[in-house]
């Protein structure tokens, strides 16, 4: 019996001194040497990330990443080739997210043993890319189709980007992915092209029909909202994936939408009588929320704080309207009476200043604070129009002319022929 407790003893000393052999119970560590504390860079520009990493027994793998004030990469991470269990390294790490916002982020190296890890930071500055313009993309409509114009900037000149055989009812743009949407009304798909070169991308099939297919296309995020008359408001995301779909009121088809915080507005038209009403639905569960009566067809949304939203369009008797929705209490309010005239275009300098285009070839600019409508830029009849914000310039079509003028001077810059009437006009920026 005293041997077979011998060995036992035995074989857990074994047992024992082999795990202690196998299993590293350390932990590495890791120096970051530089760069130094809060030193700033540009998007664009290549971080040399150097640092020092050892353990005892195996360092198996290092990486380096940079994460926001979320601790959220926001870049790919990057492996050192491991070349020793005691190494120093210098990693070229290029800032090439031209989305990145200014503000502190966080150098990562982590070093891993196969058993712990351990994390080395250093914070740092990043100052944001510049907001550039990278080109004017107007559509206009002949016998021919749609046709998708690009407006060079600086020179203006302008070249034909694509063409599709459809009609038209809406188009809209997205910066951040580089796309333009485009909805088709009663014969033709609603597209999607990459921008600048502007080459299909992905497309939703719509129906030959008496009546509208598509009503509306809005980009906010990455979401693309497609109102149809069959009484639905589609999101897509910008690889054309299908993420939410909204039934709207029975008897109701969507038109215009905007999303502001956590609600997706919709003007909703009845499909028997001229009655429309503002809807909001929660963004993210498609649920309506509340909804009131406006006076007539809605030519644009804005928000203006967290319980305001500008409306701006025209009565069904006629003449433009004004009125700020208040989301609390579900009223709408006007802060001012309109010129006369039919609304048509308007753009938001900022959340309490906007210009508004007339049918009476002037263009007014409106300010919440103080409350006034003074005319701005006479002599077009602007039925589109865009703030600029890179350059401060405010680009508007009338027929079939495109106009750029400084907003600061109001001197018109340039002209555009776009050969035919313009259907809209966006600007694209590089983020």
């Amino acid at each position: 019996m005293a041997w077979r407790n011998i060995l036992f003893v035995l074989i857990t000393v074994s047992v024992l001194d082999s795990c202690k052999k196998d299993g590293n119970t350390g932990s590495p560590t890791v120096q970051i040497i530089a760069p130094a504390g809060n030193a700033a860079f540009k998007v664009f520009d290549t971080i040399v990330i150097k640092a020092h990493a050892s353990d005892a027994v195996s360092l198996q793998s290092v990486t380096v990443y940079i994460v926001n004030n979320q601790n959220i990469p926001v870049l790919p991470t990057a492996a050192i080739p491991i070349t020793s269990n005691n190494m120093s390294f210098a990693c070229p790490y290029l800032l090439n997210d031209v989305h990145l916002a200014t503000g502190y982020y966080t150098i990562v190296v982590r070093a891993y043993n196969g058993t712990n890890a351990t994390l080395a930071y250093q914070q740092i500055y990043i100052n944001a890319a510049p907001l550039v313009r990278e080109g004017i993309f107007v559509l206009t409509r002949n016998n021919s189709g749609v046709h998708v114009l690009k407006i060079d900037t600086g020179s203006f000149n302008v070249s034909n980007l694509y063409t599709y055989g459809a009609d038209y009812s809406s188009s809209d743009i997205s910066s951040y992915y580089q796309q333009l949407y485009i909805s088709a009304a009663d014969s033709g798909s609603a597209n999607t092209l990459e921008l600048p070169a502007g080459s299909p991308a992905w497309n939703i099939p719509g129906l030959i029909s008496p009546t509208p297919y598509f009503t509306n296309v809005y980009s906010y995020g990455d979401a693309v909202y497609v109102s149809e008359y069959l009484g639905f408001i589609k999101y897509y995301t910008h690889l054309g994936i299908m993420t939410n779909s909204i039934t709207v009121t029975t008897g109701n088809y969507p038109i215009k939408t905007y999303v502001w915080g956590s609600y997706l507005l919709a003007e909703e038209k009845n499909i028997g009588s001229l009655s429309r009403n503002l809807v909001l639905y929660y963004t993210g569960s498609g649920k309506g929320f509340e909804q009131a009566a406006i006076p007539g067809p809605v030519v644009a949304i804005y928000g203006m704080d967290n319980d305001d939203i500008y409306i701006f369009g025209n009565q069904n008797t006629g003449g433009a309207y004004l009125q700020l929705f208040k989301i609390s209490g579900n009223i709408f309010y006007s802060p001012i009476t309109l010129p006369a005239g039919n609304l048509l275009s308007v753009t938001q300098i900022n959340a309490q200043t906007y210009l508004l285009g007339f049918d009476n070839g002037t263009i007014y600019k409106y300010t919440y604070n103080p409350n006034s409508i003074v005319p701005f830029i006479n002599g077009v009849t602007a039925s589109h129009m865009v703030y600029d914000s890179a350059d401060n310039e405010v680009i508007a079509s009338s027929g079939k002319y495109v106009y750029e003028y400084n907003y600061a001077s109001l001197a018109l810059m340039h002209t555009a022929n776009a050969q035919d009437s313009v259907l809209n006009v966006h600007v694209l920026y590089n983020k």
